[in-house]
């Protein structure tokens, strides 16, 4: 991971000013078991305090004064007996070697005790609090995507009361939904199963499916944009199924522009930018134009029963 990505990363899991003030409301247990989760990525551990100045810190100085000798020696004095000096300076290299480790744990030590995001998160779920931000949903089309990683073939997921890690299918259903604001708002919903290498998967039985409310609240870790939970309310809003499968670059664009990880304001997750929004238009049709002619009254309607989401 790159540095660039690496700080953007933990900008986004860190409070940001530069987002607006939003309603709070008490976590739902599911809200609080994903905030303890991510916690997890940030807890103080002794491992990455200690294990970097226990491992290299006892030959770094060594290395460090045997290149200076060499640099030395063939600068200075060609002659100089490098053994003997290593000899006599022997009490003095152990004495800094020690000391050299002593202050790079206390340096480690000190910066993650006071990392801001370390400390936010230490406290966070404790406080049992979200923000929540609202959207009207007026109506919505349905796309699928199959983009299974071998390196990361794990999702986690709320069942039975708990988070857990299930096998990743790959297969995700993506939901472009038009808000009472004018917006595109982007909602994705994966699931697991056995996996598929190829661009169109298997798509979920029915009742798996995500099925929005009209009155949708995201549930975000105060202060971030980092979402915690969605919380349904009101009608059905309106939805189209398509049989549409994203190809690889309409999925890296789609992704992009529903700003749902690592992105910073004034972007907001899962809402799509004036920029992004002619082309997610284009997507829409083409999506339409795989379904095919619909009866009048029939093509964005579809009644189907509220089912939970983790996410």
């Amino acid at each position: 991971m790159s540095d660039d990505i690496y700080n953007l990363f933990t900008r986004f899991q860190t409070p940001d000013p530069g987002i607006g003030p939003r309603e709070r409301a008490p976590m739902l247990a599911q809200e609080l078991a994903w905030a303890r989760e991510r916690a997890t990525m940030h807890r103080f551990n002794w491992v990455v305090v200690l294990v970097p100045p226990l491992s290299l810190g006892p030959v770094l100085p060594g290395i460090v004064f045997l290149l200076g000798l060499l640099a030395y020696q063939g600068l200075s004095a060609p002659g100089v007996d490098l053994d003997r000096i290593i000899g006599a300076s022997f009490g003095w290299l152990v004495l800094a070697t020690l000391l050299f480790m002593a202050a790079w744990i206390v340096h480690n030590v000190w910066r993650d005790t006071r990392d801001p995001t370390k400390r936010y998160w230490a406290s966070m779920p404790d406080q049992g609090l979200v923000e929540l931000e609202h959207h009207t949903l007026v109506s919505g089309i349905c796309l699928w995507s199959n983009d299974y990683d071998p390196d990361c073939n794990t999702l986690m997921q709320w069942s039975d009361g708990k988070v857990k890690y299930v096998q990743d299918s790959g297969v995700s259903q993506w939901i472009l939904a038009r808000t009472a604001a004018g917006h595109w708002l982007v909602l994705k919903e994966q699931f697991s199963g056995d996996f598929s290498y190829g661009r169109v998967g298997q798509m979920p039985a029915s009742d798996k499916l995500l099925q929005p409310q009209q009155q949708l609240a995201i549930a975000f870790a105060p202060g971030t944009n980092l979402p915690l939970g969605r919380r349904f309310d009101g009608a059905l809003m309106p939805l189209m199924d398509t049989p549409y499968w994203l190809s690889a670059d309409e999925l890296k664009r789609l992704d992009e522009a529903a700003h749902h990880w690592n992105f910073l304001p004034p972007n907001r997750y899962g809402v799509v930018n004036d920029q992004d929004a002619a082309w997610v238009q284009r997507l829409v049709d083409r999506a339409q134009a795989s379904v095919g002619p619909q009866p009048a009254g029939d093509c964005c309607a579809v009644q189907r029963e509220q089912a939970p989401s983790p996410q």
